[in-house]
């Protein structure tokens, strides 16, 4: 297996004894690599060129335990990090840099192994970081036992309608997953001024996710961990209650390297997001592994439900759709029955959530989920159903599960 993915044992710190190599086509990036290797690698090797240099170089030299690369305008130069992966050590960590802004390539990139991509310029500081993260992160690997093409799930959550009950399953579902089944899970709230994540987990909500948001050059996994709100030691929320009079600006950008980052360092990212978020910024989309449209028995539910299908269909090709229909059997259902939705739908819903109107409020009213103010109340006990769908285990025989959730498309 080659170096670039290979999930690596050990690697020893940066010091003494420590080699490091770069290949820059550009002088103003040369120069940054050599003020930071004359802080951490005396005698680095500091060459110009790109990745065909580095592959001469390696064929005849002993691989170095870091190795920077520049792929300069390269919009698809994972086949050719593969390669170099051929003449790279077992202990080898890459850092790539080059001129194409795109998150997909980030994405192809990490999951090829690299350990960063930088966009150019790039400035020393930046590089610093970069390098110093490559240089530590096989001790880190290891004690985590985590291999580096490990990125966790995006579970995007999608009212079809206002009221439909998107944000309540969305936290309820995360809360689930990190306290009982002890995943290390992520809530994010999309809705910068009217969310109820924090709310709903009596969590004060802070800036930390406007924050992220508007300064992508930041994003990285400390600066996301000192903006989430710990609700405990394995479930985190990312969430904002921005002023109503002002409107939050941000770069898509800003938004794919959050996500990225966020699935670097959690099993499962939950994201609440708002209906007209989606629209646009479409890209949140084409990151969900798996997208739960959540609708009640309403006419309109039925009618925006089919529509939001067509249109995550389109830009989440990859992506596992499911619709799940929400207070089934109560006074809030919305008027239809199911059998009359997937009438008019044209299509079987994937989950049902029974009505429980008593254990929500009180939840609500509470600041705390439902699990906890009904442990066995049969909203609960669906939603526990559903979790465990999502990951995989057999649900319970009685239930109003229609099927397992398939495994997303690759």
């Amino acid at each position: 297996m080659s170096a670039l993915t290979k999930p690596k044992d050990s690697g020893p710190a940066p010091g003494t004894g420590f080699t490091f190599a770069a290949f820059a086509a550009d002088e103003a990036t040369r120069q940054a690599l050599t003020e930071v290797a004359q802080h951490h690698w005396h005698g680095a090797l500091i060459a110009s060129g790109g990745l065909q240099e580095a592959i001469e170089h390696l064929s005849n030299n002993p691989s170095p335990q870091l190795l920077a690369i520049d792929v300069g305008d390269n919009e698809n130069p994972v086949e050719s990090v593969q390669r170099l992966a051929e003449h790279c050590g077992p202990d080898t960590e890459v850092v790539v840099f080059g001129t194409v802004n795109d998150v997909t390539l980030y994405r192809d990139l990490l999951n090829a192994g690299v350990a960063d991509y930088l966009v150019k310029p790039v400035t020393v500081e930046l590089l610093e970081d970069a390098l110093m993260a490559a240089a530590l992160r096989p001790a880190q690997l290891a004690s985590e036992q985590v291999g580096p093409e490990e990125l966790g799930e995006i579970v995007c959550v999608i009212g079809a309608r206002g009221g439909a009950g998107a944000s309540t399953i969305a936290v309820n579902a995360a809360w689930l997953m990190a306290e009982e089944w002890s995943k290390k899970v992520a809530l994010i709230d999309l809705d910068f001024n009217y969310g109820t994540a924090a709310l709903s987990l009596d969590l004060v909500p802070s800036d930390g996710l406007i924050e992220v948001l508007q300064h992508p050059e930041r994003v990285d996994g400390l600066f996301l961990a000192s903006s989430m709100l710990a609700k405990s030691e394995n479930f985190s929320v990312l969430a904002s209650e921005h002023e109503l009079s002002e409107d939050v600006m941000f770069d898509t950008d800003a938004l794919d390297l959050m996500l990225v980052e966020t699935q670097r360092t959690f099993e499962w990212v939950w994201v609440d997001v708002p209906r007209a978020f989606c629209h646009s910024n479409a890209s949140v989309l084409a990151a969900a592994t798996r997208i739960i449209l959540v609708s009640d028995l309403s006419l309109a539910g039925m009618r925006d439900t089919k529509r939001l299908l067509g249109y995550c269909q389109q830009k989440a090709e990859k992506a596992q759709i499911s619709v799940l229909l929400n207070r089934v059997g109560g006074d809030r259902s919305g008027g239809l029955n199911v059998k009359q939705f997937e009438r008019g739908f044209q299509k079987s819903a994937d989950f049902q959530l029974r009505d429980d109107p008593a254990a929500a409020g009180a939840a609500a009213s509470g600041g705390q989920p439902v699990a906890e103010i009904s442990a066995k109340g049969k909203l609960t006990r669906d939603l526990r159903e559903f979790v465990g769908v999502l990951l995989g285990e057999e649900a319970p025989r009685r239930g109003l599960f229609r099927r397992r959730v398939p495994e997303p498309a690759q």
